[in-house]
């Protein structure tokens, strides 16, 4: 099971489960519906990686560390600042909503792949996710 989309490492939501993604890839255990949008263009996790000028390689190949260390690697690099983080940890929390990122994937995704959750409604990509997989969303 993937961490939830919210959960953190370092303080930065989405790095335990890009993180937990990249260690399945590596194991060839990532289920297929995760693998086909792996770093993909239009996906939570590239804009992710564009976020923090990180590639689906680096990820991969970080992945390979303990929790600790994968946090340590992030904290090191030139990205991983607590601005950086703090301004992710924003964006995150609105991706899919008028002005953010994957504004126009959000309404896509409730038609086709999620569309079995589009009848709670959904405001932004985290709360689709977690609507998909059983978590509660925070207040």
């Amino acid at each position: 099971m993937l961490p939830a989309p919210r959960d953190r490492w370092a303080e930065c939501v989405w790095l335990p489960r890009i993180v937990g993604k990249a260690r399945l890839f590596r194991a060839g255990t990532l289920p297929p519906e995760f693998a086909a949008r792996f770093g993909v263009p239009n996906g939570v996790d590239s804009v992710f990686l564009q976020h923090f000028d990180l590639t689906r390689e680096e990820i991969i190949s970080a992945a390979a560390g303990t929790d600790e260390e994968v946090a340590t690697w992030f904290l090191g690099r030139p990205g991983g600042t607590k601005d950086r983080i703090r301004e992710w940890n924003h964006i995150a929390a609105n991706l899919g909503k008028p002005g953010y990122s994957l504004e126009t994937r959000l309404p896509i995704g409730l038609a086709t792949t999620y569309a079995h959750v589009a009848h709670l409604k959904p405001d932004n990509v985290f709360t689709m996710l977690e609507a998909d997989e059983g978590i509660s969303a925070p207040p």
